[in-house]
């Protein structure tokens, strides 16, 4: 297995959900990472670009401002990295959710933070005003 690097800038549209998720599929594949790891990852990634969209780009058409997305899969570890201008979030001021009280409370979203911790080993976000956000996403090889 070699190192594996690969960018995708995407527009602030869920339309394009679908080609990030075929880009964490050629990192998984590429670097040879076990079949589970795919829909999770994804799921994961899924959920970061969509609150980005929904969220950060909140104000902003669709379609008009960008995310850059890149991917690094190691022999150790798949990483991801996302940039975007959008409104700041800090996800460490989440606090973690009671799935059962979620669910009795009928609430369909607000698991995006939550899947993001569970399912990757490092979560890692950065804002500064007047520079991109990035968040940094790591899944280590088990």
């Amino acid at each position: 297995m070699s190192d594996f690097r690969q960018r995708l800038t995407i527009n602030n549209d869920l339309a394009y959900l679908a080609q990030v998720r075929e880009l964490v599929r050629s990192g998984v594949q590429c670097g040879e990472f076990p079949a589970h790891y795919l829909n999770r990852l994804q799921i994961a990634v899924d959920e970061a670009v969509t609150n980005i969209i929904e969220h950060g780009y909140a104000d902003q058409p669709r379609g008009k401002a960008t995310i850059d997305l890149t991917v690094q899969v190691t022999p150790d570890m798949f990483l991801i990295e996302i940039v975007d201008q959008g409104a700041s979030f800090d996800p460490k001021s989440m606090t973690d959710v009671d799935i059962a009280q979620h669910a009795a409370n009928g609430r369909s979203g607000g698991l995006g933070v939550f899947l993001m911790r569970r399912i990757m080993d490092r979560v890692d976000y950065q804002y500064k005003t007047g520079e991109p956000n990035r968040l940094l996403l790591v899944k280590n090889r088990a």
